[in-house]
């Protein structure tokens, strides 16, 4: 029976990538969120300009304009933090991509030794079973020889 010594070794290393896996997921799905807030800042910018474009043909007070001229800076204010969290949302999701990547080699590795030996442990059991075979074959071959 094959019994890799390292098993517990490679247990943990699956455990561990399984982990950052579950990290990485996780850090997609707030970069898919940042991006959402992105779209929404962008498309309520996109609002105010109309509605500044639709206010250039008709007479209107200055506090209407000011209003909307406010909301506007506000609005890019808050777009521009939020593609400063975006970008570093993007690099938190990067830093998990590599640390998976380096906990999936790690696991290779393992699993690629643990192949090895197994190979090895099946080459050995063979030869020592071929050596039983011919071992069986010349006692049952002297025994024959001397009835």
């Amino acid at each position: 029976m094959f019994n890799f010594r390292l098993q517990t070794i490679l247990d943990v290393r699956k455990t561990m990538e399984d982990k950052v896996l579950s990290e990485f997921s996780e850090k997609q799905k707030e970069l898919q969120k940042e991006k959402g807030v992105l779209q929404s800042i962008q498309q309520q910018k996109k609002e105010l300009m109309d509605a500044l474009r639709d206010i250039q043909g008709r007479t209107v007070n200055v506090s209407e304009i000011t209003m909307n001229s406010d909301s506007m800076k506000r609005c890019q204010k808050k777009e521009s933090l939020q593609k400063e969290r975006l970008r570093e949302a993007k690099m938190k999701v990067n830093a998990k991509r590599e640390e998976l990547l380096e906990a999936a080699k790690k696991r290779k590795v393992m699993e690629t030794l643990k192949t090895r030996q197994l190979e090895k442990y099946r080459s050995d059991a063979g030869v020592l079973e071929r050596k039983a075979v011919d071992e069986m074959a010349i006692a049952r071959h002297n025994r024959r020889k001397q009835e």
